[in-house]
């Protein structure tokens, strides 16, 4: 088993990005698990001549942060994203981890990867923590317009992600809307509730945004646009009340941290590495852009615990025994 690492992807990589490493590494993750792709000159240099250096890729070439997804791609085949999605498909690697451009990393994993059977569109899941303990979030920000079968198909993966990462059983599923009503929302959202309603998932209906972290379900189904949003207000928020506690002192501004992490329901994205990417071939973890070397750890060790667990293949079983539901299109 092994995890290609875009060494270049991140607001700041490379240094981080191998730091990162280096921690994981100190953790108890395998060097013989890991495919770092980066500028080997340098990788060698932070790992010298130690038995613990990983396998490398070498490329120079990284897609920036502002660079349109699809374009890079094409114009940079050398990229170190691209060439992490080049070392699944190829099967050097099972899965891979990339701090870097979102959408060169969701695009990489369509084009090169390729989606599994029953899915036309990926779906980023976010774990979050609710009342009850943790829960899963779908779409985070792949699909922002997605259509009612996606949706559905969103709860099916989910449902897979929440049985195999958060030991759910039989897990239950809600829609993301305005209003508890099944009337409620418009037609792309009114038709997959009828979509997951008749289903036989357990469907408890529509959640509204005040209801998230209640507990009442195991995965929540976001449209692109509106998973992306709730989770970037969170974090936003806990910002800024961190910013406004960091005032009263070092001491009363951590001991905060960990209570409004708490109340927030949401971890900070450091200690939970990155979301991923379902519905592709292969493993995709995508890290927050500004992540530090603490946040490589956890992604790495999600990547594994992905790859270990065979979500992939659940999620086709699950589309499989619900394939009647909705044609996805």
């Amino acid at each position: 088993m092994r995890i290609a690492v875009d060494v270049l992807g991140g607001d700041h990589a490379p240094d981080e990005i191998l730091a990162g490493v280096v921690l994981a590494l100190e953790q108890g993750f395998p060097a013989g698990d890991l495919l770092l792709v980066g500028p080997e000159s340098l990788i060698q240099e932070k790992f010298g001549e130690t038995s613990d250096c990983p396998a490398i890729v070498h490329t120079d070439v990284k897609v920036e942060g502002d660079e349109s997804p699809t374009e890079a791609l094409r114009s940079k085949p050398t990229s170190s994203i691209r060439l992490c999605a080049d070392a699944v498909a190829q099967g050097d690697a099972n899965g891979l981890v990339s701090f870097g451009n979102t959408g060169a990393t969701v695009a990489s994993a369509i084009i090169v990867l390729g989606l599994l059977q029953g899915i036309r569109k990926p779906g980023i899941a976010v774990s979050l923590h609710g009342v009850n303990g943790r829960f899963v979030m779908v779409d985070a920000g792949a699909n922002p317009t997605p259509k009612p079968e996606h949706l559905f198909l969103y709860g099916l993966m989910g449902c897979a992600y929440a049985q195999d990462i958060l030991d759910a059983t039989n897990p239950t599923v809600g829609l993301l809307n305005i209003g508890g009503e099944s009337s409620k929302g418009n037609p792309v959202l009114k038709e997959a509730h009828a979509l997951l309603e008749a289903s036989g998932l357990p469907f408890v209906g529509n959640v509204e945004g005040n209801q998230i972290f209640e507990g009442s379900v195991d995965v929540i189904v976001a449209d692109g646009f509106s998973g992306n949003t709730v989770i970037k207000v969170l974090e936003g928020f806990g910002e800024f009340l961190m910013a406004g506690f960091a005032r009263l002192g070092e001491v009363a501004s951590e001991t905060a941290k960990d209570t409004f992490r708490e109340l927030l329901g949401v971890a900070d994205y450091t200690e939970v590495g990155g979301a991923i990417l379902l519905g592709v071939k292969g493993t995709v973890v995508v890290g927050h852009g500004r992540s530090e070397a603490r946040a490589v750890p956890p992604a790495l060790f999600a990547a594994r615990d992905e790859v270990e667990k065979k979500v992939d293949k659940h999620i086709i079983e699950w589309i499989a025994r619900h394939s009647k539901t909705a044609t996805p299109s």
